[in-house]
């Protein structure tokens, strides 16, 4: 009796080749995904460049920054949005549009996405913010994600409403949607602590460029990192 070839159709029985068939036409590919939360940060603002604190403020896109949202707009133009949500800052809401112009889709702005409310240290640099508020900024330094900024949050309680935010938006979803949400560098990275069980102390151990993508995965039940500071479309730019 002549054996057919290992991997080939004719080794399987017709039925079973019927039914493994039947199985993949009856579970299309979208319910084996788990949903995908893509977060980018918002394109590069003058304040950004020059080193500049801006939490709450209304501040535009400068001309690298709405190149940089192009750049990740054609990085993110196959992928099939569910929905595009933005931070309500200006800066998070033009890089949402950039997005946004290759989908159906509406920017939905949520306020819970803004980045940390900084108070008095708006406008300033470092070296003027530790000049006039020297104890607050001492105090800072020591527990950078529980220490209030003076007239604004801290990082703990920005990232509360942010993960609060996340989880009203997730249940507006199939657990199978893939969803966009562009914001702020501070937000996601307290949004990562959150989802490794971090301490919010480490959020200074990581990094967000302008207009990279960080994604999380819910997967049974769970919020998992898919990949972090993900800036290639910036590189392949700049070798272009």
């Amino acid at each position: 009796m002549a054996l057919a070839r290992v991997g080939s159709a004719s080794a399987l029985p017709t039925l079973f080749c019927a039914k493994i068939y039947s199985t993949m036409n009856e579970t299309p590919y979208r319910e084996l995904t788990p949903m995908h939360i893509i977060f980018v940060r918002h394109g590069e603002t003058a304040y950004n460049a020059i080193g500049r604190y801006q939490g709450h403020m209304q501040i535009s896109l400068n001309d690298t920054g709405f190149s940089q949202a192009r750049h990740v707009g054609e990085r993110l133009q196959h992928h099939n949005f569910d929905a595009i949500y933005s931070s309500d800052l200006l800066r998070a809401v033009q890089t949402a549009k950039a997005i946004a112009h290759h989908h159906d889709q509406q920017v939905i702005e949520l306020p819970g996405f803004r980045e940390i409310d900084v108070g008095l240290w708006e406008h300033l640099t470092v070296a003027e913010i530790s000049a006039q508020f020297p104890t607050d900024f001492a105090a800072y330094r020591i527990k950078p994600g529980r220490t209030i900024y003076t007239g604004g949050e801290s990082y703990a309680q920005m990232q509360t409403r942010a993960m609060q935010t996340l989880a009203a938006i997730m249940q507006r979803h199939d657990e199978h949607d893939t969803i966009c949400v562009v914001c702020h560098g501070g937000t996601i990275r307290a949004i990562v602590c959150a989802v490794l069980n971090l301490d919010i102390d480490n959020y200074t151990q990581m990094w967000i460029d302008n207009c990279a993508i960080t994604t999380i995965i819910q997967h049974q039940g769970k919020l998992r990192l898919g990949n972090l500071n993900d800036n290639a479309h910036a590189m392949q730019h700049k070798q272009d």
